[in-house]
């Protein structure tokens, strides 16, 4: 067992004490039958008869992720609190899972849509789903209810803030400052193991707001101006049969951040969408 140091308990209890934050936690239920306009993975989404499906620059029907049940999901300011958010990729076989490598760098191979009210009679369509495409262009491998869980959260040691917060506290503790240095140089192996272990790396770690956790290091190109995690889903198997429910390359995740203007003039055409594996 690793001996932590003082020091690093109250550079931990400090990072806590700054970041610390309301988000959405999002737990996959396959002992609940989704619906067609609830919270789930996978499926047909619902979809309104005055709105556009979205399709690829291709001109071929994207394929639905995620959707969430914002009335139903208790989500507040500055989340939508009624209507229904979805999440889109291309099935495009020149893309991973929408991406150009790990990046949308162009935003045409996915898409983040808002119903802000939804029709009792959805309408019906025809549309890729999970279960007739190939799997290897969908990271979704079957239909789960999600239930949404209000809790908190704070900034985890992949987060691309956290290193210039780490040597904010050190330089208040110390009065000393360090430059071109990373956190994980200044303490010693164990302080290290204790930071990855308690600093938000718990996965899967499904989520809205708050903060990304990655498989490796941080994945946004602009993070002041995506500086609000949308969508977080997580490669999971499922705890009843083992098999996979969510996969993104070998044990990755896929992420959506937006501007925190963006989101609440529900403007989703910024988005920036990318994912990681390990």
């Amino acid at each position: 067992m690793e001996q932590v140091s003082e020091r690093a308990l109250l550079i931990a209890e400090e990072v806590a004490k700054r970041t610390t934050c309301d988000h959405y936690r999002l737990v996959l239920d396959e002992q609940r039958q989704p619906i067609i306009t609830g919270s789930k993975i996978g499926g047909k989404p619902y979809w309104s008869a005055d709105k556009e499906y979205p399709v690829d620059e291709l001109g071929k029907p994207m394929m639905m992720l995620m959707q969430i049940n914002c009335e139903e999901a208790g989500l507040k300011s500055p989340l939508p609190e009624q209507g229904l958010l979805q999440w889109f990729i291309s099935l495009n076989p020149d893309r991973m899972y929408g991406c150009q490598g790990n990046y949308n760098e162009d935003g045409t191979g996915f898409r983040i849509v808002y119903h802000e009210t939804i029709n009792e009679a959805p309408q019906a369509i025809v549309v890729p789903t999970h279960d007739t495409v190939d799997g290897q262009f969908t990271p979704i491998k079957r239909e789960v209810a999600i239930d949404v869980v209000a809790e908190q959260t704070s900034m985890g040691v992949n987060d691309g803030g956290f290193n210039r917060l780490f040597f904010e506290i050190i330089k208040e503790i110390t009065g000393v400052e360090h430059k071109d240095k990373m956190w994980y140089e200044y303490l010693d192996n164990d302080d290290c193991l204790y930071f990855e272990k308690n600093l938000g790396m718990k996965r899967p770690r499904h989520q809205m707001l708050g903060y990304p956790v990655y498989s490796q290091d941080e994945a946004r190109r602009d993070i002041d101006q995506h500086d609000t995690l949308l969508f977080q889903l997580d490669s999971q198997f499922s705890p009843v049969d083992r098999k996979e429910l969510v996969m993104w390359g070998d044990m990755g995740s896929g992420f959506v951040f937006v501007n925190h203007d963006d989101l609440a003039a529900r403007d989703f055409t910024r988005a920036y969408y990318c994912w990681d594996c390990g």
